[in-house]
């Protein structure tokens, strides 16, 4: 026979074998095993699931239940079984609710579990992996599972602050200038009365001096500083030269001054004026 032939003949036989095989055989149980927390906190229950499953029938193997060697430290609190079928899978889930009496770090070692296929009473077993888990304490696990969100909390706070702050900062500002402002109209209209009081006189240096004084305080539209200058003039002929303004010419101041004072407080009232002849 050529080695072709032989080589075509002994694979036919041994997928012949396989297929021949019982179904069970090709298709054993697998079991895993894992904990529901990846933070494990001292004094507090976690969960260790072992599931063992199979593709076939309920019947198809006999296990037995599985002895957990917990590591020092960590004692069982309680214990549930239950089998569900899933599609062609069929499962056998084992839950134990474990509790950690300090932190630390710990290892669960592999634990062996027997079955047995339907027909035949050879003991087989299979293990699970181990398993490496670390106990913390409640505040150092809050702080690691919470620490962004207290970071944003502590910035967000910050900003909070911050706004406020700025805010009743703007606000006193605000009130400041206010106040300020009324001091002003107050002050303005106490020197528009000394004006006043010194035009009844006819001390015309006086009054050219105060008026020169409120408008020098109060903004102006006088740009070249035309008003200003004539002012200035009238008042250095009064003064060193005796001479005497007409009245057009003290209307005309006053019509200027008037309009002045109007332009710097536009939206207040003027019933603090009603004593002062501005004409």
């Amino acid at each position: 026979m050529s080695p072709f032939l032989k080589n075509l003949y002994t694979s036919l036989i041994v997928l012949t074998f396989l297929f021949s095989l019982p179904y069970q055989l090709r298709a054993t149980p697998v079991v895993s095993l894992s904990l529901n927390k990846d933070t494990i906190v001292a004094h507090k229950i976690f969960l260790l699931e072992l599931t063992v499953s199979w593709k076939g029938d309920a019947d198809q193997y006999l296990v037995a239940p599985p002895q957990v060697t917990l590591p020092e430290g960590i004692e069982e609190r309680g214990s549930s079984f239950s089998s569900t079928s899933k599609g062609e899978h069929y499962l056998l889930n084992y839950k134990y609710n474990l509790c950690a009496q300090k932190e630390g770090e710990y290892i669960l070692t592999p634990i062996e579990i027997s079955y047995w296929e339907k027909g035949n009473n050879k003991e087989e077993k299979m293990k699970t992996e181990t398993i490496h888990f670390q106990v913390t304490s409640f505040s150092t696990a809050f702080l690691g599972g919470y620490w962004l969100l207290g970071f944003i909390t502590t910035i967000f706070l910050g900003l909070f602050t911050i706004l406020i702050v700025l805010y009743k900062k703007q606000k006193r500002s605000s009130v400041d200038q206010g106040a300020d402002s009324t001091v002003t109209r107050e002050t303005m209209v106490s020197e528009l009365g000394q004006s006043n009081a010194y035009k009844i006189k006819g001390d015309w240096e006086n009054y050219l001096k105060k008026v020169i004084s409120i408008r020098d305080k109060l903004p102006t539209q006088d740009k070249a500083g035309k008003i200003m200058g004539e002012l200035d003039t009238l008042a250095e002929r009064v003064t060193y030269g005796g001479f005497h303004p007409t009245a057009e010419e003290i209307d005309l101041i006053q019509r200027q001054l008037e309009k002045a004072f109007k332009s710097a407080f536009p939206n207040d009232k003027d019933q603090d004026l009603d004593d002062i002849e501005l004409r």
